[in-house]
């Protein structure tokens, strides 16, 4: 009798998810720690997840152009929050002691929450569509195609430069350019407008 069960146990195996498709715990951080707390959990070999999102913040300065000058930065989507993946969590207490990781979020029972793999999929393909739309909204390039030292040919609206080669010398935010023309050992400067 004692076979028979044990055989039948072995017979029908119970599905084991995949590695790739484990469950993602909730993690509270501390305030301005979530990505710091990503590098450090994954120095103890963990993955946590923490989605971003870029935002373009004034730094304060001003540039030579006199325009103040900005930089981007990734902020976290849900600030204080982020995944945990749960292969190789062993003590939760081990991890709350971590600099950075608040708690684990809990359910009514005190239990770590967990999110399917498919939920946290779902996050990430948002933060990839985010961050294809801040590229268009930023042109996909920084700054500008052109720059100081650049040969150009000045085109057919040009008028009696057309068809002259010229060095840039110049280039303004609105989209124009000072270009230097080469004439008889001397160089002449003309303004122009940028097409792409």
């Amino acid at each position: 009798m004692r076979a028979s069960n044990l055989g039948e146990a072995l017979i029908e195996p119970k599905p084991v998810p995949s590695p790739m498709e484990s469950p993602w715990f909730v993690m509270l951080t501390e305030p301005q720690q979530d990505l710091m707390t990503v590098w450090r959990l994954h120095k103890l070999g963990l993955e946590m997840f923490v989605p971003v999102i870029r935002k373009r913040i004034k730094t304060g300065r001003i540039g030579k152009n006199g325009h103040k000058i900005t930089r981007v930065i990734a902020k976290p989507m849900f600030p204080g929050y982020g995944f945990l993946r749960t292969i190789g969590i062993g003590d939760y207490g081990e991890i709350e002691e971590i600099r950075g990781v608040r708690a684990f979020m809990r359910d009514v029972l005190g239990n770590p929450v967990q999110l399917p793999h498919i939920a946290v999929l779902a996050v990430f393909k948002r933060q990839l569509q985010e961050h294809q739309i801040w590229l268009k909204e930023v042109g996909g390039r920084r700054g500008s195609a052109w720059k100081r030292g650049d040969k150009v040919r000045v085109d057919q609206d040009g008028g009696a430069y057309a068809g002259l080669i010229a060095t840039i010398n110049k280039i303004d935010s609105k989209g124009r350019i000072e270009i230097l023309l080469g004439m008889i050992r001397t160089s002449l400067p003309a303004d122009m407008v940028v097409a792409a």
